[in-house]
């Protein structure tokens, strides 16, 4: 047994509070992720389930019991998977499997998805919501203050100067009035005919069109993606006012994104890990 999955199996045990069904269910990694973290628990009777570790360093927004209460609340509308169990002091969360396929980065391109993105979207920004609010300047603020010193990056002053004039645009400019998922990478997707998503650790209270910049900063979307996915949503096409908003909006999300990767790197045990989503975010920040 190898150390992640002793791990593995003590969170599970403790999550169950020691049962029977823990001790006795198999335990395999799951794809997905910049680390390894998610685990397939399948019990005795047949039945499986999606364990999470927590990560160390994390930067996410919500605690595991608020995230488990955001989870409930898309699970009750047919888009996530149920919360079975949350730990608050470990940081562990047990949630139903859902079957289906989790989306790789080229399933998001297709129009046909786009469209069905989109309704999701709709769906979950329609939930009502006692979540956190997304503040902008002061998630730029948090996540530049924690840059080690020694950080080796000569465009971190000159994008981070640019991150905290767009976090302050977006704070006075954009009112918290939509449940946002706020972390749409394909592989938070499931795919079983219907559509789900997983991953809520950075869900906030926040203005509809960070999700639509979300998902476009967060999958490469070009300009023709982002006007799609906007008349997706909007079921019209786009004013020239609203591209524009999309526009900086992205730009603020992958500079965002940018920074809590050079985080996780600076942090994490194999930076490797990281290394691509800096070197993709970095060449989408110099083409913008």
């Amino acid at each position: 047994m190898t150390r992640e999955s002793a791990a593995a199996r003590a969170a599970l045990e403790r999550v169950l509070a020691g049962s029977a069904e823990s001790r006795r269910s198999k335990l395999e990694p799951l794809a997905g992720g910049t680390q390894r973290r998610s685990w397939l628990a399948t019990f005795a009777d047949g039945r499986r389930a999606v364990l999470r570790m927590p990560m160390p360093h994390s930067n996410a927004l919500l605690d595991v019991v608020t995230e488990a209460r955001a989870m409930d609340a898309a699970a009750g509308a047919g888009i996530a998977p149920a919360v079975l169990a949350a730990d608050a002091d470990s940081g562990v969360l047990l949630t139903e499997f859902r079957a289906g396929n989790r989306w790789a980065p080229a399933d998001v391109h297709r129009p046909a998805n786009i469209e069905r993105l989109a309704a999701l979207l709709r769906t979950l920004h329609a939930l009502p919501t006692e979540l956190p609010v997304f503040a902008a300047e002061r998630i730029g603020s948090r996540y530049l203050a924690a840059l080690p010193r020694d950080v080796r990056e000569p465009r971190a002053a000159r994008w981070g100067d640019e991150l905290m004039t767009l976090a302050r645009r977006y704070d006075e400019r954009c009112a918290p009035t939509a449940f946002c998922h706020n972390d749409l990478v394909a592989a938070n997707v499931i795919d079983d005919g219907e559509l789900a998503l997983v991953d809520f650790e950075y869900a906030t209270r926040a203005e509809p069109l960070l999700d639509l910049a979300n998902l476009a900063a967060m999958n490469g979307f070009d300009g023709d993606e982002q006007r799609a996915a906007l008349a997706a949503y909007r079921r019209a096409q786009p004013t020239a006012a609203e591209l524009a908003d999309l526009t900086w909006l992205v730009r603020m999300v992958r500079l965002m994104a940018w920074f809590w990767a050079l985080l996780g790197e600076a942090h994490a045990d194999d930076s490797s890990l990281y290394a691509p989503y800096l070197t993709e975010l970095a060449a989408h920040l110099r083409r913008d």
